[in-house]
């Protein structure tokens, strides 16, 4: 997700008053020259013109600004204190949070309400200081952030925003600009993302255009390399394509002077890695779509073939999602190697109903939590 990023040198200049006037000392003075402790993290981004610490970051895991605590179910956001000059007798520091900053930027729509939302207090933990011992000029700390509240709905989508700022020192100053970090999670990338479309490494005739084995006249169809059962095969022995006004389409309807369609389905088995997926067969929207009667996107881990219509609810062996969804996404994860069967089940008791797509997707997710 893409997101304006606030300056917020001004932004808590503004609201906290901790501007560095004009009459103090360079700011190279300060950092290098005198002895002030400030927060790494507050210039992570534009070399201290922007106090914004975006969680994540990085593109590898040598990089990523952030560590997966599994067994607790933690994300650890790293986060330090540093001292610039050259002295090097320690300190300590107290770590505390500044929610008056972030409701201030929320309040003035320096933030979009819509999108940013306060981090809340149960979500996260910090310690309550942090010591750097004699010899060293910086040390690290974790803002640990729980992943099962993370992971709630109301969550998806947001950008979680938190203020923290280092005070109390024991030793030397606060460099008053650059003490304060404002962490922002973007849920979405973290818990989801970001996909990567591995549609055409799996999936033989993906669409765009689809691709028809045999045809009965211009219009009907049978798609290649996709497995349909004879109840799908419902336009004079061919069924699960079509090709009219709205291209080449994978296709299943009932009415319109055609049979009705008694749990057909079209489905492919493939051969995946472990890993996260989701897979969507109406290529991020139907090409048309009027169902009437439940119909599902049903992904079948292990098994090579689709179970029927009537025993997809509440079937520990599948994952299913309604395609009357706009995006019917099902989510799946396999821990090993395995086949997959991906596909469509329908059960078209009222006339005149259907849906058509143009392309199918598979997505990987292989930064998650």
């Amino acid at each position: 997700m893409k997101h304006k990023l606030v300056n917020h040198i001004f932004i808590i200049a503004v609201f906290t008053g901790i501007l560095v006037t004009s009459c103090e000392k360079a700011a190279s003075e300060k950092d290098y020259g005198l002895s002030k402790i400030y927060m790494p993290q507050a210039i992570f981004k534009s070399g201290g013109t922007t106090n914004n610490y975006p969680v994540p970051s990085g593109s590898d895991s040598s990089t990523y600004n952030y560590l997966v605590d599994t067994k607790d179910k933690k994300l650890n956001i790293i986060l330090g204190a540093a001292l610039s000059g050259r002295n090097s007798s320690g300190f300590s520091v107290d770590i505390t949070v500044n929610n008056d900053t972030v409701q201030q930027l929320l309040a003035a729509n320096m933030l979009d309400t819509t999108l940013y939302k306060l981090m809340p207090a149960t979500m996260y933990t910090l310690p309550a200081t942090m010591e750097v011992e004699p010899g060293n000029l910086s040390g690290t700390f974790y803002l640990s952030v729980d992943i099962t509240a993370l992971k709630q709905s109301q969550y998806a989508g947001k950008l979680l925003v938190l203020a923290v700022q280092l005070a109390n020192p024991s030793r030397y100053e606060l460099n008053s600009a650059i003490s304060t970090t404002l962490v922002i999670i973007d849920v979405n990338a973290l818990v989801i993302g970001p996909a990567v479309n591995v549609t055409s490494r799996y999936i033989l005739n993906p669409g765009s255009p689809f691709i028809a084995s045999a045809m009965n006249g211009n219009r009907w169809g049978t798609l290649k390399d996709w497995k349909v059962n004879a109840a799908a095969l419902s336009h004079g022995g061919v069924g699960s394509y079509s090709f009219d006004g709205d291209g080449a389409c994978m296709d299943l309807e009932s009415g319109w002077g055609s049979p009705l369609i008694s749990n057909g389905k079209i489905y492919q088995t493939i051969n995946l890695p472990a890993g996260t997926y989701a897979f969507d067969p109406s290529g991020g929207a139907w090409k048309w779509q009027g169902t009437k009667d439940p119909a599902y996107v049903v992904v079948a881990p292990g098994i090579d073939t689709l179970p029927d219509h009537n025993n997809i609810v509440n079937n520990p062996a599948v994952l299913y999602s309604r395609i009357a969804q706009p995006q019917p996404l099902v989510y799946f994860e396999l821990n090993a190697a395995a086949r997959v069967t991906l596909g469509i089940v329908v059960n078209y008791v009222q006339d005149q109903q259907g849906f058509k797509s143009t392309k199918v997707v598979l997505f990987n997710y292989p930064k998650h939590l």
